[in-house]
């Protein structure tokens, strides 16, 4: 087995031994580890330990195969279901803001009279819709919180020669967050009785607010539907699935979940979206991109959108790309780069090399970028998904999962391979038609609904009505 696949095992088994010996700390009846975003209660050190196959004698099970890690969960999470009522439920379809990743045009496919916006910011409208703020609907708690603090610090106590649960960044971080446990599942349990809910959409179930309106949900009957947020590169971030449904992008992700004990009826595919704006909105004409931007129409332009910790990556493609006087590379880093001001190294690329053009502002719409270059290069993102609908020849810098293997040669990690690839792709006319057959075999995989509008509004109206429910 590698390290990643040890690791992965240990941390499910993990994860499971810790809900089972902290099960009884509970709020409304919820167990509080479940709410956990397991990995983060690991340090570094804890981390590697778990890549040791050794590391099982820290265990209470020894082995857990892919297919029985969401049936494992269900042991806690079925007990707290209420069925879905076959009947039309009466209330809104709320929409949870954070991380699900709508652009503004996709909020026009609701119905303001029967949505509702859910923030963590105040606000009475958003594009018209009614805003609903979680902290509006606080509980006072704190005589709870104190008691399951004192409860779990005797749970610690009783297992202070377990090596995980000894350690002291565990501990804390656990200790930590209960307080916000309590505080979010009283208000979300508020908020739905006092508001009529129908079904209600959350971006993923990784952040503890979506994961809590979930299983709060379906404490109540209330269906939910968990959009996927980004591409499957970290177990950790998708499982387990706490929504009735996963509505997810392709039969890529559709066959992951059934491999990892996902029921099929939980698992439906409509796309996403936000990416039905590719082939609804009008976008930048090459020759106002070029203008605005300073672009030498006589250069073959590679898009380079960046991604956290893949410094050394960056640094040594760029640099050999731009050696090549026939190139102009333009480098536009990730979201989470530029807010937390970590692209001091592309501001050393670009004032290394003319050729490259660093796009930090974040007004700058990525769409009108993808139609007016010659190729995309990323390593794990949904741009190269996005860059591929609107037709352009991607490259991966990565072949670690299957989902960058079905691209055959397209997917290279080493940057001096990758950098021949690409010269050799401009070059090679039945490597360009190699690319644009893998594109679309890729596509019918991995993204076979072009508009998700009505797919998404199917699964809404079979889920509130009464029809096709789980």
């Amino acid at each position: 087995m590698q390290k990643r696949e040890i690791y992965l095992e240990n941390y499910w088994l993990l994860f499971l031994d810790f809900i089972d010996v902290f099960a009884k700390l509970t709020y409304n009846n919820i167990p509080l580890p479940v709410l956990a975003n397991f990995y983060q209660y690991l340090d570094a050190n804890l981390k590697e330990e778990m890549t040791k196959p050794d590391f099982k004698k820290h265990l209470n099970s020894k082995s857990i195969s892919d297919a029985q890690i969401q049936p494992q969960f269900e042991r806690w999470l079925n007990p707290l279901k209420q069925p879905c009522a076959r009947k039309p439920v009466q209330g809104k379809v709320l929409l949870n803001f954070d991380y699900l990743r709508f652009s503004q045009n996709n909020y026009r496919y609701f119905d303001p009279k029967e949505t509702v916006i859910f923030t963590r910011w105040q606000q009475n409208k958003y594009l018209g819709m009614p805003v609903h703020c979680i902290n509006n609907y606080k509980v006072e708690v704190k005589k709870v919180v104190n008691d399951l603090i004192e409860r779990a610090k005797v749970i610690f106590t009783s297992v202070n020669t377990h090596a995980v649960f000894n350690n002291q960044y565990f501990y804390n971080t656990f200790i930590s967050l209960i307080p916000e446990m309590v505080e979010r599942i009283a208000a979300v349990n508020r908020y739905l009785e006092e508001n009529p809910t129908s079904c209600l959409l959350v971006g993923t179930t990784e952040d503890l607010i979506s994961r809590i309106l979930t299983i709060v949900a379906a404490c109540k009957g209330i269906p939910s539907i968990c959009m996927q947020h980004g591409l499957l590169g970290g177990d950790e971030a998708y499982l387990p699935a706490f929504s009735t449904m996963v509505a997810v992008y392709g039969h890529y992700e559709k066959d992951w979940y059934l491999n990892r004990g996902l029921s099929e009826n939980r698992i439906t595919i409509t796309g996403h979206p936000r990416f039905d704006d590719i082939f609804t909105q009008s976008h930048m004409s090459k020759a106002e991109f070029q203008k605005k931007f300073e672009i030498d129409p006589k250069k073959i332009i590679i898009f380079i959108p960046s991604q956290p910790f893949n410094d050394s990556l960056w640094i040594q493609l760029v640099s050999l790309l731009a050696k090549n006087p026939s190139f102009e590379i333009i480098i536009k880093p990730h979201p989470w780069e530029i807010s937390k001001n970590k692209y001091s190294i592309y501001e050393k690329l670009r004032s290394q090399y003319k050729s490259v053009k660093l796009f930090l502002s974040r007004k700058i719409n990525i769409y009108d970028i993808l139609p007016n270059v010659d190729i995309v290069v990323v390593n794990i993102s949904t741009v190269g998904l996005e860059a591929m609908l609107f037709n352009k020849t991607v490259f991966f810098a990565n072949n670690s999962f299957e989902y960058h293997q079905k691209m055959g040669m397209f997917a290279q990690p080493d940057p001096f391979k990758l950098t021949k690839l690409i010269i050799e792709f401009f070059k090679d006319k039945d490597m360009q038609n190699n690319a644009e057959v893998k594109r679309k075999e890729f596509l019918a995989y991995a993204y076979p609904e072009v508009l998700s509008k009505e797919r998404l509004q199917n699964l809404i109206h079979n889920l509130t009505k009464g029809y096709g429910r789980v």
